[in-house]
């Protein structure tokens, strides 16, 4: 822990910098300009906050609990409570948690802890590093597997004790000096002049920064003290009689109290800096450097003990980065670097860093430079800070040990959406195409990039008057370079978000929920001279009150139809030809959680599938239509696909015909694949006010992960979970538009509500470096959460565009 009066220096022997805040209460001046400073609750002894994985930030407080917060909201419900735990001084308790991921809600959680060892020392505590299974939002006590133990602090006092898992997967740990020497060979740190020599000691872990495995606690590979003469230390204890051997867990040596450390996360390998708290003279920022000495006892800040500067350098040790006055009551605190854009530019690159005892909050600029007269923010008594990712943004959580407080510094990225009043949807029987580019009515030439073109899509007399939204499929023809296509209410305002994505010379199509205007129109615009063509499905009307048809019930995501498989009792479907496309009918009521009756229309993802090789003959450039079962081909198309080899998903509303099923038209396209999300309710079923859609003004991104919010891009088969922001309690289902990133290689995401998973995909991408967009209507769990698998590495974008009533 990091009480004041034990983390606090003595003597000062240079110009004391920070300013303290009187009484140790917030500055009245609590937010940087342009900023927000906003409580987000409070933990008992507040010791360490951390981001987890998966939106999962934790807060530690010192007796023993571990509290979770998801989407900004501190849960009421401890994630775990130790028992045992030693608090019998300022710095002892719970000091350090760290997260690894393994699937989904599943990972791993490590915990340095300081427990009861009778007999142990004089004190009968001594230090421990755990690991723990996390699940969702509980952390399993009985899963504790102890990975270092016997870690002595015979001082009480100087534990260290942060914890962070580096970007090379292994668990690094601060441990302090313990304030006296295990040996007892040499002294203590309580008197002006420390003499403490435990940290040039290295068959001793006290005063080390120490890199293991996080699996088994053993020595991590490339850890610098190999060999004979070398052992594993882990377990073995730091007393008088500890063996001499060189500990192979050492990375790097030489600190009194390295409270705590943070890694770079824009940094290519393994970047970290380390804050060791001073004794008289310097509060220091160090980079971490393998085999790296940084003096203690020896030296402190840049000179020997003792010494102000100037003084002699000492080729032996590491100097610091920065360092500044170690004035009565100062101890510098938390770090972390701020993420790439994250912040305005002028925070590019930078380290933020704290002075609990002064409340300052400096930064190093990339280039070394720290302005200790001018700290950005001023908060007292802070002992750790780190940067979340979440769905509004990314903050830089605080926590103070006294007041307990939890709060968190950012820029809002985007306010909550207001969504529309109650709407029910309206499909059309025949979809119809309401503008093309290519045509002369229209032009017959690209649309400029970076212009508006306003949409008429000939909507009029009472349906004018009840509409609200349309459903449309946009169609993004040849871009002539990389670009993207948006749509909104005609006259309103741009959204930030868009809806079709393509690269340059691709056929690209996507279904959007758009608001209309007074005039039926709507807007868009595309960054890059492009074709357009804008098809309506449906109309979403008022509906004030309770109503029969046109409520849109989400279901789990589930498989009509895979063409790819031969039709019989798994593939229950037909297909027929009829040139110059094949037409595949897929049943659809009585399936996948569709009703047998009352049922007007399934929404489904319709995924063609162009193999280059299929059949013996080249396939693409192709697309497929949707229609109800029985009609004739419908003069639009539902998703198309690029030459050669591709996969395509889109989103789609389509009526049922009169023996309940949908029809899939192919040309180009050797397969389809149709996975039901849902259904449109028809006069016959109760009335109700549950699937009434809300649509939002504007899209809101709940996830960029190529801003980490509120998490981290796929680099593996993995699933992450998001307790989404826009969406209210009680909530049945989202529609949301899903993007594919600079993904690395072929593959797909799904998105679902419930925590079993689905054997089905939402958005898909044929090779690596595109970009691909899907809607798709998602039911919410029963947690009120989604989930999102990927079985690839990829950046991936959600922006939900409104929800469905529960």
């Amino acid at each position: 822990m990091a009480g004041a009066a034990a983390l606090a220096s003595t003597v000062p022997l240079v110009p004391v910098v920070p300013q303290a805040v009187p009484g140790g209460v917030r500055s009245a001046s609590a937010a940087p300009a342009g900023f927000v400073d906003e409580a987000v609750g409070t933990v008992a002894e507040a010791t360490t906050v951390q981001y987890l994985f998966g939106g999962l930030t934790a807060v530690l407080g010192q007796s023993g609990t571990v509290r979770l917060i998801r989407g900004g909201e501190l849960l009421a419900t401890p994630a775990l409570t130790l028992s045992g735990v030693c608090t019998t001084g300022f710095e002892d308790g719970l000091s350090g948690i760290a997260g690894q991921q393994l699937w989904g809600d599943l990972g791993w959680v490590f915990v340095y802890s300081t427990r009861v060892a009778p007999g142990a020392n004089a004190r009968n505590c001594v230090n421990r590093v755990s690991r723990f299974s996390i699940n969702g939002d509980l952390i399993d006590p009985a899963s504790e597997v102890v990975l270092l133990d016997q870690l002595d602090a015979a001082g009480g006092m100087h534990y260290g004790g942060d914890l962070e898992i580096g970007a090379d997967g292994m668990l690094w740990v601060a441990v302090g000096d313990g304030g006296t020497d295990p040996r007892g060979d040499s002294g203590s740190d309580t008197g002006p002049i420390g003499a403490n020599d435990a940290p040039q000691d290295l068959s001793l872990l006290n005063g080390k920064i120490l890199r293991v495995d996080p699996s088994t606690g053993a020595p991590a590979p490339g850890n610098p003290y190999t060999g004979p003469g070398t052992a594993s230390c882990r377990v073995r204890g730091n007393t008088a009689a500890t063996p001499t051997t060189t500990c192979q867990e050492i990375w790097a040596s030489g600190f009194r109290n390295p409270y705590r450390f943070a890694f770079d996360p824009d940094a290519d390998g393994v970047r970290a800096f380390v804050h060791d708290v001073g004794q008289q003279g310097y509060e220091e920022v160090n980079d971490l450097v393998i085999g790296g000495n940084y003096g203690w006892p020896v030296r402190e800040g840049p000179c020997a003990q003792g010494i102000a500067p100037p003084c002699a350098r000492d080729a032996r040790f590491l100097d610091p980065l920065t360092s500044y006055g170690a004035e009565s009551g100062s101890y510098i605190t938390g770090g972390a670097f701020v993420p790439s854009s994250a912040w305005p530019d002028a925070f590019d690159g930078a380290y933020v860093f704290v002075d609990g005892g002064s409340g300052s909050f400096w930064t190093r600029s990339p280039a070394g430079v720290v302005d200790y007269a001018a700290p950005f923010h001023t908060s007292a008594g802070v002992v750790d800070i780190a940067f979340v990712p979440q769905a509004d943004g990314l903050w830089l959580y605080t926590v103070e040990f006294i007041s307990g407080e939890v709060r968190r510094i950012g820029l809002r990225d985007q306010a909550l959406p207001t969504s529309s009043e109650p709407l029910r949807y309206a499909p059309l029987t025949a979809a119809r195409r309401v503008f093309d580019s290519r045509l002369a009515a229209a032009g017959a030439v690209p649309i400029t990039g970076n212009t508006v073109r306003t949409v008429d899509l000939g909507i009029d007399g009472a349906d004018l008057a009840t509409t609200r939204a349309v459903l449309v499929n946009l169609t993004y023809v040849e871009p002539r370079q990389d670009g993207f296509l948006v749509a909104w209410a005609a006259g309103g305002a741009r959204p930030a978000t868009s809806n079709v994505n393509a690269r340059r010379g691709e056929v690209a199509a996507n279904a959007a929920v758009v608001p209309i205007d007074a005039s039926g129109r709507i807007d868009v615009l595309t960054n890059a001279d492009a074709h357009v063509v804008v098809d309506l499905l449906g109309r979403f009307e008022a509906a004030p009150g309770p109503v029969s048809a046109g409520r849109i019930v989400p279901v789990a995501p589930s498989r009509l139809a895979d063409s790819r498989f031969p039709p019989g009792p798994g593939e229950a479907y037909t297909r027929r030809a009829a040139p110059p496309v094949d037409v595949v009918n897929v049943p659809a009521l009585g399936r996948g959680g569709v009703p047998a009756s009352g049922v007007s229309a399934v929404v489904l993802t319709v995924t063609a599938v162009a193999d280059a090789t299929a059949g013996g003959g080249a396939f693409g450039g192709g697309w497929v239509a949707a229609s109800p079962g029985g009609a004739p081909l419908p003069p639009i198309s539902t998703t198309n696909t690029d030459p050669g080899s591709d996969v395509r998903a889109n989103l789609v509303i389509v009526p049922v015909g009169p023996d309940g099923s949908v029809d899939l038209h192919l040309f180009g396209v050797p397969h389809v694949i149709a996975d039901v999300t849902g259904y449109v309710t028809d006069a016959t079923a109760p009335a109700a006010t549950a699937g009434r859609l809300r649509v939002f003004t504007s899209a809101f991104r709940e996830v960029d992960t190529r801003e980490r919010v509120p998490f981290e891009r796929y680099e593996r088969h993995d699933r992450r979970v998001l307790e989404p922001l826009s969406i209210p309690t009680g909530a049945a289902g989202v529609l949301q538009n899903l993007t594919i990133v600079d993904n690395g290689g072929p593959g797909f995401v799904t998105a679902f509500g419930t925590s079993v998973g689905s054997l089905t995909s939402s958005v898909n991408a044929s090779a690596a470096g595109q970009v691909r967009a899907a809607g798709v209507l998602t039911a919410l769990g029963s947690d009120g959460r989604l989930r999102y698998d990927a079985p690839m590495a990829t950046d991936l974008v959600v922006d939900v565009t409104g929800w469905i009533e529960g």
